[in-house]
């Protein structure tokens, strides 16, 4: 679900979608061993809008981090806010309607349509961040479009994205 906000209305418009989760392989760098990555692919017809979620362990030391999530946006052309311009992190919640409790991390904008959040390598906030993902059912990911419009993004894991993140979390001995 998109929630995005409405001058019309002050409960904001409702954007429904459905999220397919899978793992996919990720090619190996030189020199290391092949890794898996969580996918979750967003589809909300209503607005031609997909969104691809992937978040896989980092194996680049030249980055502090200890996972990364990458979102990249695809939008028709007359989108009424102008593009995505910011995702400033991502919370996780146990219920969809329940205040959300931020992952430790960094997010940036690396292209149109393309963002990347490193999760915080510091021992204490990797810790909190692995268990927080693990246990917690429901995604927010705050959205600032381009005419300074916000939404937010709502995710469920469901039982299909728990096998997901149970089957990576494993995977990478976690």
């Amino acid at each position: 679900m998109i929630y995005e906000e409405d001058p019309s209305n002050p409960q904001g418009k409702l954007i429904t979608g459905s999220a397919i989760w899978r793992t996919e392989a990720v090619p190996a760098a030189p020199g290391q061993q092949p890794d898996i990555a969580i996918r979750g692919d967003l589809d909300f017809p209503e607005r031609n809008v997909k969104i691809v979620l992937s978040i896989r362990r980092n194996a680049d030391s030249s980055l502090p981090a200890s996972h990364t999530a990458e979102l990249s946006f695809t939008l028709p052309p007359d989108f009424g806010g102008g593009g995505v311009a910011n995702v400033p992190g991502i919370l996780m919640k146990s219920a969809e309607q329940t205040r959300g409790s931020p992952l430790a991390g960094l997010a940036v904008k690396v292209t149109d349509g393309f963002f990347l959040i490193g999760l915080s390598n510091v021992e204490t906030d990797r810790a909190r961040n692995i268990q927080t993902l693990k246990e917690r059912g429901w995604i927010d990911i705050p959205i600032v479009y381009a005419n300074q419009r916000r939404a937010i993004l709502v995710i469920e894991k469901g039982s299909p994205g728990e096998r997901v993140f149970n089957e990576a979390f494993a995977a990478w001995g976690q």
